[in-house]
């Protein structure tokens, strides 16, 4: 492709970049200013006896992938592309953005919200359009340059990305969609998206990271999502990650809330070779709230880290995190979170767990909740649970003529359960039953044939009956599970 730069990373490759977009010299000097920022930082290596991710992203060869690989011309897109954009997480929406390697392909917005004064398009747009907005926010205070290696490097290289901004009062009842496609091997793709919520607005937005292509010759996705939540804003981001497993990721995503603001972060990792996250909330204003929900699935040698932090810098905020993952094969996965209470930060609610499950003797698992306390008037609570399926639990199942692989199933989905009926995109819960049966099972089953259909014969303690039922009747004989930690 005439417009792709050469492999590698270099400050003349920022110089190139910013020059084919043909950028404002203020949003170069950023670029210049990050490039800086990555050569004097190290990559963070983790800490000794750790399970390595760190230092297998450290490792990662840069110098092997091009940082800008534009989408043709031609303004076709691939089958595979096309089928997703029909098979969405979101039926109806509000807007879309679809960004195929580093290009944005596709972009629409409501009429109506758009005469209300909002504004959905790619970050390149807005650079030229809304300076004033995007020098005042982008990687300032939610997520600096300064913050790591990784983040600097994504300043110096981001391209195509998603900009949205809601004015004061505004609120999107349909979710807002963007579909992140990667489907060029050796490719380096630094994807940004950029949320501004003013005063008393809401959105629900929903990102998919997917990629398509079988080159064994890996690619990267370095993304950051920043969220500024105004006084009395709701925002909701679910993120639906299912890279293939020649796709590294590294990813930063922070919010800042205001007075009263809340944001939830729902993530869903379920692919990539290494995934690097770090997945904040900033509670400066008073009576802020902020919750996060993940789940994840690995198997085969995937490797995951995830650190969480819940950032009390306020009076009277609230925050909870929970997160539920299964590991199979000879997968690896590191969760660290942290509850910070600043000083000052009086009359803080703030709750972290994490349950691991592991389905194999060669998978490995690491949790380290942690609590910095300031202040003197505060609950909080911090927990972690790792362990293997109970071979009771098996053996219940199985002396009632249920098969080993299906009572292992059952039991994972009554881990899982609790916490997919946290997540609040009906679409979304379904797409993750769907994969986790398929881990599981090997067969892409649909989830009416298996994960409902086994809901219906076992019910989950604690679980809806009429969230795990087709019609909501009762088997006549029931065997309650109680849930798995």
């Amino acid at each position: 492709m005439a417009n792709t730069l050469a492999r590698g990373l270099s400050r003349d490759a920022v110089e190139e970049l910013s020059r084919k977009k043909g950028e404002p010299t203020w949003m170069l000097q950023k670029r210049l200013h990050a490039w800086d920022v990555s050569e004097s930082t190290a990559a963070p290596l983790g800490r000794r006896g750790d399970l390595g991710t760190f230092r297998a992203m450290a490792n990662f060869k840069y110098q092997e992938v091009s940082p800008y690989i534009p989408a043709d011309g031609s303004g076709t897109l691939p089958a595979v592309i096309q089928q997703s954009l029909q098979d969405a997480l979101v039926n109806e929406r509000a807007g879309h953005v679809v960004q195929r390697n580093a290009s944005v392909v596709h972009a629409e917005l409501d009429e109506e919200l758009k005469r209300q004064g909002v504004i959905l398009t790619d970050l390149d747009t807005a650079v030229r359009e809304y300076p004033e907005l995007v020098q005042q926010y982008f990687m300032t205070k939610c997520v600096p340059v300064e913050s790591n290696k990784y983040t600097a490097l994504h300043a110096a290289f981001w391209s195509g990305g998603i900009f949205l901004y809601i004015p004061k009062g505004v609120e999107i009842e349909q979710p807002i969609l963007s579909q992140i496609w990667i489907d060029s091997p050796a490719s380096a793709n630094f994807v940004h998206t950029l949320i501004i919520a003013e005063e008393q607005s809401s959105v629900r937005f929903v990102a998919e990271y997917n990629s398509a292509f079988e080159d064994e010759q890996p690619s990267i996705l370095n993304d950051v999502v920043e969220v500024y939540a105004k006084n009395e804003a709701r925002v909701e981001f679910s993120n639906m990650q299912d890279l293939g497993l020649n796709v590294w990721n590294v990813t930063n995503k922070n919010a800042i809330h205001e007075k009263d603001a809340s944001v939830t972060w729902v993530m869903a990792d379920l692919g990539s070779k290494v995934t690097l996250a770090n997945i904040g909330a900033t509670m400066s204003g008073n009576g802020s709230v902020a919750e996060l929900v993940g789940v994840f699935f690995t198997d085969h040698d995937q490797r995951l880290t995830m650190n969480t932090l819940s950032d009390h810098a306020a009076l009277a905020t609230n925050a909870e995190t929970l997160v539920k993952g299964v590991l199979a094969g000879r997968s690896r996965v590191e969760f660290e979170g942290m509850i910070r209470v600043r000083p000052g930060a009086q009359q803080t609610a703030s709750f972290l767990s994490d349950h691991t499950l592991l389905l194999s003797s060669e998978c490995r698992s690491e949790s380290i909740p942690s609590l910095e306390i300031g202040a003197n008037e505060v609950s909080a609570s911090h927990g972690a649970t790792t362990g293997q399926i109970d071979e009771e639990q098996l053996f219940y199942l199985m002396v009632r003529g249920i098969r080993r692989e299906e009572a292992e199933r059952i039991i994972v989905q009554g881990f899982f359960e609790p916490v997919l009926q946290r997540v609040p995109l009906e679409n979304l819960r379904a797409r993750l039953r769907r994969s986790i049966v398929h881990r599981m099972s090997g067969a892409d089953d649909t989830e009416a044939d298996s994960w409902v259909d086994a809901q219906e014969r076992w019910e989950i303690e604690g679980v809806d009956e009429h969230a795990i039922s087709l019609d909501g009747t009762k088997p006549e004989e029931e065997i309650k599970l109680t849930e798995y930690y």
